[in-house]
């Protein structure tokens, strides 16, 4: 009787142990989300945002025709606001990437190479010049290639050595990143793409931007015409540690070129590309585009500026989580009327997205900011 009960017992831990790994593969399923509008913020400014960030209960961002930053709290209240100089010794010229750190400090990239940091008044601090220039002339707004990690900034900084980030397989051959001291301007070259990058390849293809971000000490990289991100320790020389799809159910892309420097997106298709890149301590956000097939993208003239504004009827913008690596949330579809996100500090921390007054027809005094947030469901 002893060994009957004995071998019930067994049955009855392996029924439990089969029912909890049915449970575990489940979860890759259940990471279902909703994003909610909580409420808006009006700013009193006339102007356009090109760029900018939030931290903190306080969010910073860039008017282009101005040369200037403005400074609020999450109540609409200006801060700071501060008019730059384009040149003379206090010159501070088109700062669109926009970082606070955790401490509060701010630090800034204009699109086209220089690198700030500024005081709390957001007065400029210093211009922090590596040993060599730049070689980058295009990429700011809301692209997400600037980083603070360990008294370390971390940037998009091509043109070591004289690379040329327009060449066909810059990617592939070069360091992404430079690791600089902000007190020195003394740099390391840090981050180089993988093998599961089609860019890894002598192949030509499109040419993406590059967004990062970094939560602890792991570094997530994506490009932004392929629905991957690279992740990277950066305690141990960077090494590079696994590839994450995170599966989009559409994601258009024109493939491989037969010519160096084609380009095909934008004149008979639009690819899908991601738009925006957060990392957080529990997972990453995804924010991209689907892309337009080509006989819609030629039947509606698409290619003309004046119809870029139809890009939306055709398309649609989508938010992804994706937790521990891994577990992929659904397709989270965002409405139109939401622009650019600032920043997205963590998961279950409400974030700021710009509207977008173009869309919803309405011309107003103040720029008007969302106030959002993304609930499991």
């Amino acid at each position: 009787m002893r060994f009957k009960y004995i071998a019930i017992f067994i049955l009855s831990i392996s029924q439990i142990a089969c029912s909890e790994k049915k449970v575990s593969d489940l979860e890759p399923f259940s990471n279902e989300w909703e994003l909610v509008i909580l409420d808006s913020i009006q700013v009193d400014y006339l102007g356009t945002v090109g760029g900018g960030d939030f931290r903190n209960g306080k969010g910073v961002f860039y008017h282009f025709k101005e040369n200037k930053l403005i400074e609020f709290d999450s109540s609409g209240r200006i801060l700071n606001e501060t008019s730059y100089p384009k040149d003379g010794p206090e010159k501070v010229q088109y700062p669109t990437q926009l970082k606070y750190t955790e401490d509060g400090r701010l630090f800034a990239a204009s699109f086209i190479g220089w690198l700030y940091e500024l005081n709390i008044d957001l007065s400029l601090k210093q211009e922090i010049k590596l040993s060599f220039l730049s070689q980058a002339n295009d990429g700011g707004g809301f692209i997400r290639n600037l980083e603070f990690w360990n008294d370390s900034l971390i940037s998009y900084y091509p043109g070591r050595n004289g690379a040329n980030p327009y060449g066909p397989h810059f990617i592939r051959d070069h360091f992404l990143l430079e690791k600089i001291d902000p007190k020195t301007g003394g740099s390391v070259p840090v981050i180089k793409i993988p093998s599961t990058s089609r860019y890894s390849s002598d192949k030509y293809y499109e040419r993406p931007w590059l967004q990062f971000g970094i939560s602890g000490n792991r570094l997530h990289l994506a490009l932004s015409n392929e629905p991957l991100f690279h992740i990277y320790d950066l305690t141990d020389g960077e090494p590079y540690l696994n590839t994450v799809d995170f599966k989009p159910s559409k994601f258009l892309d024109n493939g491989e070129h037969q010519e160096k420097h084609q380009y095909i997106s934008g004149r008979r298709m639009l690819d899908g590309r991601i738009r925006q890149f957060f990392v957080t301590d529990k997972g990453t956000v995804v924010f991209y585009e689907e892309g337009i097939e080509e006989d819609i993208f030629i039947q509606n003239e698409l290619k003309l500026r004046k119809n870029f504004p139809k890009y939306k009827d055709f398309q649609n913008q989508v938010l992804k989580i994706i937790i521990q690596d891994s577990i992929l949330s659904n397709e989270i579809i965002v409405p139109y009327n939401i622009g650019s996100i600032l920043n997205i500090e963590k998961l279950d921390k409400p974030f700021y997205a710009l509207r977008n007054d173009e869309f919803i027809g309405e011309e107003q005094d103040f720029i008007t900011f969302y106030k959002l947030q993304l609930e499991k469901k």
